[in-house]
């Protein structure tokens, strides 16, 4: 079981997201690729500064970042007429992203990338299953989920943090459960922002996530 705070979706236009970086940082993040920034900035508002400090762990996905970038660079250099210049491919490698974003989590002990195939899909459950072992097993206090997007007019991000030991306002207690039921919202993308709808507008004590991956098994949220 792991308790989790207020689920947070963040949207940017695109010339916004150096702006919130500066706002957050009181600096820019130099050289930093556009998902380094939204990464950091999502981070920050996840986290309150007491807690940057605890043994943390960061889980994310996005359909974005190196998959792109590598199919470019491929492009590039299979059909493209000059002298490729990896400097995108390389900004925007997982490891380079964390060591950016270290100073500012000083906790950050680990962080993995998972990337998606497909707009539109994700893999909450995945993330969020990982997340709880990781909690049960002792590796962290707390862990960070996110699903990341870059569009051409707009960068968006969701978020949800886990920890073992329970946060300022927990809202929420997850745990994995067998039973398969009706009240589920779906794996998609904006998950955190759905859950935080059903927050505020519903009266019901109890949701779960169900994979469409794994029918015998899903996350349930229980109102604290």
């Amino acid at each position: 079981m792991a308790y989790l705070n207020a689920p947070i979706s963040q949207h940017f236009a695109a010339q916004e997201l150096p702006i919130a970086v500066r706002s957050a940082l009181g600096k820019p993040l130099r050289r930093a690729a556009a998902l380094t920034q939204l990464a950091l900035v999502g981070r920050l508002a996840s986290l309150a500064e007491n807690r940057r400090h605890q043994p943390t762990a960061l889980l994310w996905q996005s359909p974005s970042g190196p998959r792109a970038e590598t199919l470019a660079l491929l492009q590039e250099v299979c059909i493209g007429s000059g002298e490729p210049m990896p400097l995108d491919f390389l900004a925007i490698q997982p490891a380079i992203a964390a060591a950016q974003i270290q100073p500012f989590l000083p906790g950050l002990q680990s962080a993995s990338y998972l990337p998606l195939d497909t707009d539109g899909k994700a893999q909450w459950s995945l993330l969020l299953n990982m997340a709880l072992n990781w909690l049960d097993e002792g590796r962290y206090a707390q862990v960070l989920c996110a699903h990341l997007d870059l569009l051409p007019t707009i960068a968006e991000s969701h978020w949800l943090t886990l920890s073992k030991e329970p946060l300022e306002n927990p809202l929420l207690k997850l745990q994995l459960t067998s039973i398969t039921a009706d009240n589920h919202l779906p794996d998609t993308p904006d998950f955190p922002q759905h859950l935080n709808l059903w927050l505020q507008q519903s009266n019901a004590n109890v949701i779960y996530l169900q994979s469409p991956a794994a029918y015998r098994q899903a996350l349930k949220f229980t109102r604290i």
